[in-house]
């Protein structure tokens, strides 16, 4: 199997902090399989060899925290989770190892996004690693993009600045120009409301 070039350092933040409010529980402990969502994404980024895979916490954070207990993965707690989202991507930002040249930003909500699909967007991040590489896809005949996806550090800072819910897909779009984009259909799969359930392997 392919591995991250060693000189181009990249790590994972994997956002696993909200409280599901519209979903009634918590998405990152839902059941997929034998395990939790979770654990089921944190082995697909542990499986992509990277420097680091940080797993950010907020709601029921000692209960994902056990459902991570034996796996390589960085675990950082957001106090401030129901701030929103970008609070969380700040908190996993910023407890990056120094030596980071990439981040892959990935939401734990989004299951059918699989291993070949973010080798795929590493593979297209290692081309040019002074950009963005975002995944895209279609819902309703219109192109999306979105996270997954791989900021360089000189965007770093840029991240830790975003507010309330606004996530990683404001700076994509604000720096379309210098990014690559990767066809992610599975990424248009995503928990919000209980329908959404249904769609899950027993």
């Amino acid at each position: 199997m392919p591995k991250v070039d060693s000189q181009q350092k990249l790590g994972a933040i994997l956002l696993a902090a909200g409280g599901s409010s519209r979903l009634g529980s918590p998405k990152q402990l839902l059941r997929v399989g034998e395990e939790a969502l979770v654990t089921r994404v944190a082995r697909c980024l542990i499986e992509l060899d990277l420097l680091v895979v940080t797993v950010v916490t907020g709601s029921a954070s000692q209960a994902v925290a056990d459902q991570l207990a034996g796996l390589p993965v960085q675990i950082v707690h957001n106090p401030c989770w129901q701030e929103g989202m970008a609070g969380s991507l700040t908190a996993g930002v910023k407890n990056l190892p120094a030596e980071i040249e990439g981040a892959l930003i990935v939401l734990c909500d989004q299951w059918q996004v699989g291993l070949a699909d973010l080798r795929q967007l590493v593979q297209v991040w290692n081309t040019d690693i002074s950009r963005i590489a975002a995944a895209c896809w279609h819902e309703e005949g219109q192109q999306v993009i979105g996270p997954p996806a791989i900021f360089p550090r000189s965007l770093f800072k840029e991240l830790t600045t975003l507010k309330g819910d606004r996530g990683a897909r404001a700076v994509i779009e604000k720096h379309r120009g210098h990014s690559r984009f990767v066809s992610v259909e599975n990424a248009r799969f995503d928990l919000d409301v209980p329908a959404d359930l249904q769609h899950l392997p027993a």
